[in-house]
């Protein structure tokens, strides 16, 4: 794909290969469901998997894109979010999904779990909810701005550090890419061949950062699932699981300018890439309350805007991109090709997620 980055086939494939090859295997049978070879068995899976990607043949490519329909059509494709439960759904969803999060030895994830309210029934309400916590906007007007700078270019040793500073456990889109694949690819003891693939997975952060990747392809990498969990009263709060790609490259992205808008929004923001931000506003504001309290002459508001961020004014928010870091600019643009629509399926929620832009 680094070869050849207008080539869609090329984009295509860098995509489906976690899909492809690392798939999670079901045992077949009881005994194999209790066996404790159960890790053998998944890493024959996956180099049975990676002979036949390797064997560069269409008929194998067709063969391991056709296992991942067969199975999409039994309802098991859900290593990312976006799932609902069926209506009227039985069983303890929560302790299946601890299981899981232990056999993964996900052990927080596990915890957290079993404190979860669950997920959402698939109803209309639900629907609706989503609805009004990502209203649809059509896609913004491109600003009249030129680009003032060349794209940024990410250094290996960047992109290595944004790589490891995932935290551990963290959840795939659909693509089924884990942050913890690539760190085991490039970790292992042949250290001459792991750094050969950082240096490839550099080139493509770049590219994507060079805006080189295909747009028709900018719904696939910046949409993300929705996941609807239940509040304890009832409420609905949505998670989105972007692709790991798409966080990879906006981590790259955001820490390339990180010093020029810490900088820029010093004045103004307490709490992004600030270190004990938030509790100095908090001893500040007990400090001048101590002092002025007793005589009446202090009034504080505080604010919470409801919603604010699906809210945000889109054209204003790439004007000041253009504006302020430039750099980023070809990377956010590529976001606007995704659209700001919805797209409604029986148990997927799909939505064109900003959390790059930020």
């Amino acid at each position: 794909m680094v070869a050849q980055p207008d080539s869609i086939d090329a984009w295509v494939r860098l995509l489906l290969f976690p899909r492809c090859t690392l798939q999670v295997y079901r045992p077949k049978n009881r005994q194999e469901y209790r066996s404790r070879n159960k890790k053998s068995l998944q890493q024959s899976s996956i180099l049975k998997s990676l002979a036949m990607w390797g064997g560069g043949g269409d008929d194998d490519f067709t063969t391991l894109v056709k296992s991942i329909l067969d199975v999409s059509a039994l309802g098991s494709f859900g290593q990312g979010g976006g799932n609902f439960l069926e209506e009227g759904a039985t069983g303890n969803t929560n302790i299946k999904q601890c299981l899981r999060k232990v056999a993964d030895g996900h052990f927080t994830a596990a915890i957290n779990v079993l404190s979860s309210s669950g997920v959402a029934s698939y109803y209309d309400d639900t629907i609706k909810t989503l609805e009004a916590k990502h209203p649809y906007k059509p896609p913004p007007s491109m600003p009249s701005i030129t680009y003032s700078k060349p794209p940024l270019v990410a250094e290996i040793d960047s992109v290595f550090s944004c790589i490891k500073s995932f935290p551990k456990g963290t959840s795939c889109e659909r693509d089924g890419l884990r942050v913890q694949h690539i760190l085991d690819a490039l970790c292992g003891e042949r250290s001459a061949t792991a750094t050969d693939l950082l240096k490839v997975i550099t080139s493509v952060v770049n590219l994507w950062l060079a805006g080189r990747c295909l747009p028709i392809l900018a719904e696939f990498v910046a949409s993300a699932p929705l996941t609807p969990l239940l509040n304890p009263d009832n409420g609905i709060q949505t998670i989105a699981v972007g692709t790991i790609w798409r966080r990879l490259v906006s981590k790259v992205s955001m820490k390339g300018v990180g010093k020029e808008m810490s900088k820029y929004l010093s004045d103004f923001q307490f709490r992004v890439r600030v270190s004990g931000g938030a509790e100095a506003i908090l001893h500040i504001l007990n400090q001048v309350l101590s002092e002025y309290h007793h005589d009446g002459s202090l009034t504080m508001l505080t604010v919470d805007f409801s919603n604010v961020f699906n809210l945000v004014d889109r054209p204003a928010l790439l004007h000041e991109v253009r504006v302020k870091c430039p750099s980023t600019s070809l990377w956010v643009d590529f976001f606007i090709w995704a659209g700001i629509g919805i797209v409604y399926r029986r148990h997927t929620y799909l939505v064109c997620h900003w959390g790059a832009a930020r």
